[in-house]
């Protein structure tokens, strides 16, 4: 018959599922679904048994968030330009310098920077604005003072233990 899709269906992986679940755990979390709708998606979710099934599921939840960046040092020294986005590093016994500084507009970047007995430097444009909500013990955080214009922002987590970070305007 003209007009009838006859792609075949395609079941979806545990892992696939996982992922919706996760979404869904997520949503809730934010408080874009109730309870009761977390409840009924979930079921659901479980019993899809194709991406046609799963889909209306997720759709008015919006895109997945992008994975994190992640970046680890250990004992060694690790340069890094990143893109827009979450950002994870760790260096124990070593550094990791991110660069930063090719980001622009109104975007924000988390960086969640644990550092033991290493560094962590970044370098951010000259217009960014940086949050700094990260602890330091027995180390030195060192953020550049903030900016009157409008651009990207930085926000920073973590703990330097035994360690510096340092922001630096490119």
């Amino acid at each position: 018959m003209a007009g009838e899709d006859t792609r075949p269906v395609v079941r979806i992986s545990d892992q696939e599922r996982e992922a919706a679940v996760a979404r869904l755990n997520t949503a809730v979390a934010d408080g874009r679904l109730t309870w009761p709708e977390h409840n009924d998606r979930l079921a659901k979710a479980y019993a899809a048994r194709t991406a046609a099934e799963l889909a209306p599921v997720l759709a008015d939840l919006g895109k997945p968030a992008p994975p994190a960046q992640r970046v680890v040092a250990v004992g060694s020294k690790i340069q890094r330009a990143m893109e827009p986005g979450r950002v994870e590093v760790k260096a124990v016994f070593g550094a990791v310098i991110l660069d930063l500084s090719g980001l622009s507009g109104d975007i924000e970047v988390e960086v969640v920077a644990n550092a033991f007995c290493g560094k962590v430097i970044i370098t951010v444009p000259g217009d960014a604005t940086v949050l700094d909500e990260g602890s330091a013990v027995l180390g030195k955080r060192a953020l550049p003072g903030a900016t009157a214009t409008p651009g990207p922002r930085v926000r920073i987590t973590g703990r330097s233990t035994l360690s510096k970070l340092a922001v630096l305007r490119g």
